[in-house]
């Protein structure tokens, strides 16, 4: 299994991009998390797992006391007690079949955004970036099937109409 740790994508249909501002660097259409592919060339991604939260009590010293010359405490140590909460992940995510790195062109995710936005489910301007609004988008919207993560899913992919389905 290949690993791509972290992911930044670079990709345009079949030509080269242009150098953006004179930097002599292209654009990065994406920058997602860790993605693994297998043998076959398929991507995975897992959701983030589940998470408690936990009320955790700290002491904390407020004001160190004070001693006189012959070593003798004339103000004694003030403590507090701090409460915050902490949250924790609990577990492992799930594992899922995501759309692979070179597929997010700026034409791809240009139609994803279309398609969010025929649904309903995005409200962001069809920029062919992926964005933040935009994975957003992809998070909420797949998350009503079970996947929580802002990876696009390929079954959700092929839900949209955007990647095609494999012939039985």
């Amino acid at each position: 299994m290949h690993r791509f740790l972290p992911f930044a994508l670079l990709l345009s249909a079949c030509t080269p991009l242009p150098p953006q501002n004179g930097t002599g660097t292209a654009p990065i259409i994406v920058s997602l998390g860790d993605i693994e592919t297998d043998a076959k060339g398929r991507c995975f991604a897992r959701t983030e797992g589940p998470t408690q939260t936990n009320i955790i009590s700290e002491l904390i010293e407020v004001a160190p006391e004070t001693r006189d010359a012959a070593g003798t405490v004339i103000n004694p140590a003030v403590f507090r007690t701090i409460t915050r909460p902490q949250t924790v992940q609990v577990g492992e995510g799930s594992r899922f079949e995501t759309v692979c790195p070179p597929v997010y062109t700026a034409a791809f995710v240009s139609t994803l955004q279309r398609a969010l936005l025929i649904r309903r489910a995005y409200d962001g301007p069809i920029s062919g970036q992926y964005d933040a609004a935009t994975s957003l988008a992809v998070q909420s919207y797949q998350r009503r099937s079970g996947t929580d993560s802002p990876l696009l899913a390929t079954d959700i992919a092929r839900d949209l109409g955007i990647l095609a389905v494999p012939r039985s």
